[in-house]
């Protein structure tokens, strides 16, 4: 990999994991989509060879204490998810990007489920809505972000 492309790579983590991190009321803070997840969804389609399960596990870690939620609980969500992504990646790829969508959208809810069953586990209970708004805006959002990340890919030339 040529040093430009893993430099794009690791900007594009740095500015999703920075949109987690952006100030939001409490109210709007549960419709936050999970941005690193979706960018790693993207990273993990366009490269698997290259973004595996360490990338997921690091940038999870980097989430959780970020956020200053429980150590690990990010990291096991993306996982998981990045899990079911590399094994299934060839069939997603040839998808348009409405079917894409609605796979990122099973993802994402997957992940809001993992990280709310953590969340659970210690006490806090989100209302009903934090699990499916989030996951919902992040599938409105992929065809953007995915457009967005392909562009950066294709003009540095990353295979």
């Amino acid at each position: 990999m040529n040093p430009l492309g893993l430099l794009i790579i690791l900007l594009s983590l740095a500015v999703s994991l920075m949109l987690m991190m952006l100030p939001l009321p409490d109210w709007a803070a549960l419709y936050r989509p999970d941005f690193v997840a979706l960018t790693l969804i993207y990273w993990s389609l366009a490269l698997p060879t290259r973004i595996g399960l360490w990338v997921a596990f690091v940038c999870g870690l980097f989430v959780d204490v970020t956020t200053a939620s429980l150590l690990g609980q990010h990291a096991l969500a993306l996982v998981v998810i990045l899990f079911i992504n590399l094994n299934v990646h060839q069939r997603i790829r040839v998808m348009s990007l409405p079917h894409q969508a609605l796979y990122v959208f099973v993802l994402l809810l997957l992940d809001q489920g993992l990280v709310l069953m953590v969340e659970g586990m210690i006490g806090r209970q989100p209302p009903f809505s934090a699990y499916l708004g989030a996951p919902l805006i992040g599938m409105f959002l992929w065809p953007w972000i995915f457009l967005l990340l392909r562009h950066l890919r294709r003009r540095v030339h990353l295979a």
